[in-house]
């Protein structure tokens, strides 16, 4: 609890001037979340809430209501809740209203009824079929909830507003009751796209939905004129090029960004690293006590696993399935690992190393256990913004494509229709040789490499970046306007696992120039494009076997 009240002891403060007995607008806030579905429900259980409570209490006072949100089950409202916390509930359209506000006030003999999360879609997941909730369905259950109890029951949705999962900030959802043969749980990551089918789309466009509900809520409240959508751009084709791969990444980190590899005499969990998301690079040799080819064995990872060597065999493995052991014929080892989101939903039911990523505990090879590691911290030392801007990281990646890659251009600037130079000497200028490998596909399996391109137009307006035929991977953009430039992660890209197959690009403003960067993992096309198109598509074909 040390870390939450640090945290807490700088947020809470700055909501204190906005509270109701301060003159300001927040009556209530809501304390935990379904935290009733954790398990056990114990002594040490309450404790957890005990604490919050006070914590909240000694920054805001004991004039603002706090509220605790739990599934319409009256087991769940006991485990989620104590004494000095107002219990709501939350549930989707469907069903008896009746009855699931009777479960708040069979746990509040008095006070409103208050349903503090009206579900308006779902959750989505790579590998699972988009989540759909029907808007005539969803409007007459808001209709139901506002006629409740002689139209006294109060009601906010979730999610009212789809959103974007950036960078690697997706979560995942835990399969707590069918472990692999490992003994993981499974883990599900969740889509980039939060657009949860949501009344207003990820991009905050109004849709049917959004129309239907409008009309229900006009016959309990006064409502407002809506503005248009805002205008989305297709640009087309955008071409990339191969720009370098991971084994020769890992040989330039050390010089433009030493704090981005972590050397250690066994692997470390990302946690321990100072990464908490993302892609790590971990590397050793296998030492020559040990034949070869040599079967190597890794103790626990979090989550998908590329075991690599130099003469261009990847392996892929996922802790979604079965126990694998990786057969090597090099002496010089690389495993990449991917984490696919941190659990946000269930019961903790298992050690927590289980929900920690990277490589946890040993890695063996015929048995021996390996030592004397170095890690590479990809996804500290790639571009993230909007929010968690790094000059240090940005500057490096415009660097390193001045010296080993084309040359940035304006667009329209000695390009073709698809944004690449036309001239050959232009082209070479300023550039730095790259390894053979580097340029080409691996004979035995596909090398994750860094792909990049530039837009041939301004990207003026949100736009959406088709990534079908390209196979797994993060996608970055990079906006330049003389001095200033903004670096923005679009999240992870899956169109091999769906259903969500296009990125949403929010608008960079006005004269940015715009270079795409892609680490792909699995597969590149032959033409090697991406398309920005002005329509989304979340809801496509998926396959869940890619988990």
């Amino acid at each position: 609890m040390s870390e939450v009240r640090k945290w807490y002891s700088k947020l809470l403060p700055s909501l204190k001037p906005y509270l109701y007995s301060s003159g300001g607008p927040i009556i209530a806030v809501q304390v935990e979340n379904e935290y009733g579905s954790n398990k056990p429900c114990d002594a040490g259980h309450f404790d957890y809430l005990v604490q919050l409570k006070e914590i909240y209490r000694e920054h805001l006072g004991d004039d603002i209501v706090l509220l605790t949100v739990d599934g319409d089950s009256y087991k769940l409202a006991q485990c989620g809740n104590i004494d000095g916390m107002y219990s709501t509930v939350n549930f989707g359209s469907g069903g008896d209203i009746s009855s699931k506000f009777m479960v708040q006030r069979k746990k509040e003999p008095r006070g409103p009824f208050v349903c503090s999360a009206f579900f308006s879609g779902w959750l989505d997941h790579w590998g699972h079929k988009f989540a759909k909730t029907g808007a005539e369905h969803l409007a007459g259950g808001l209709k139901d909830v506002l006629e409740f109890n002689g139209k006294t029951a109060s009601v906010s949705m979730y999610m009212f507003h789809g959103g974007t999962n950036f960078a690697y900030m997706q979560g995942g959802r835990g399969d707590w009751n069918n472990a692999t043969t490992t003994a993981y749980p499974r883990l599900w990551g969740k889509m980039t796209s939060y657009d949860y089918d949501a009344p207003l789309s990820e991009a905050g466009d109004t849709t049917w939905k959004y129309q239907l509900l409008r009309d229900v809520i006009s016959n309990y409240s006064k409502i407002h004129e809506v503005p248009e959508n805002t205008t989305k751009q297709h640009v087309g084709p955008v071409l990339l090029e191969k720009f370098i791969d991971i084994f020769d990444m890992v040989k330039l980190l050390p010089q433009y960004d030493p704090e981005c590899v972590v050397e250690s005499e066994f692997p470390l969990p990302m946690e321990q690293m100072g990464q908490n998301h993302g892609i790590v690079v971990y590397q050793t040799t296998i030492p020559d006590a040990v034949s070869l080819p040599a079967n190597i064995d890794i103790e626990l990872y979090g989550d998908r696993v590329y075991v690599m060597t130099e003469d261009g065999d990847v392996q892929i493995s996922s802790r979604n399935r079965p126990y694998k052991t990786f057969p090597v014929n090099q002496r010089k080892l690389y495993i990449l690992v991917e984490d696919n989101g941190h659990s946000n939903t269930g019961h903790v039911r298992y050690s927590y190393k289980y929900y920690q990523k990277g490589i946890i505990g040993n890695v063996t090879a015929n048995s021996q256990i390996l030592s004397g590691w170095t890690a590479f911290l990809i996804s500290n030392c790639m571009p993230r913004g909007p929010y968690e801007r790094n000059l240090k990281v940005s500057s490096m990646w415009r660097e390193l494509f001045s010296k080993h890659g084309q040359k940035k251009t304006k667009p329209g600037q000695n390009k073709s229709k698809y944004g690449r130079r036309e001239s050959k000497q232009e082209e070479d200028e300023g550039t730095v040789s790259l390894t053979k490998r580097s340029v080409q596909r691996g004979e035995k399996g596909f090398i994750p490499t860094f792909y990049r391109g530039d837009a041939s137009l301004m990207i003026e307006n949100d736009t959406y970046v088709d990534t079908q035929g390209w196979g797994k991977g993060i996608l970055t953009v990079l906006y330049d306007s003389g001095d200033h430039h903004e670096d923005v992660n679009l999240g992870r890209y899956w169109p091999l696992a769906g259903p969500q197959k296009r990125l949403f690009s929010p608008s960079p403003g006005p004269d940015m120039t715009s270079t795409f960067l892609l680490l792909e993992l699995e597969q590149a096309p032959a033409n090697l494009t991406i398309v920005l198109t002005d329509t989304p598509l979340v809801d496509g074909t998926y396959d869940s076997t890619q988990q």
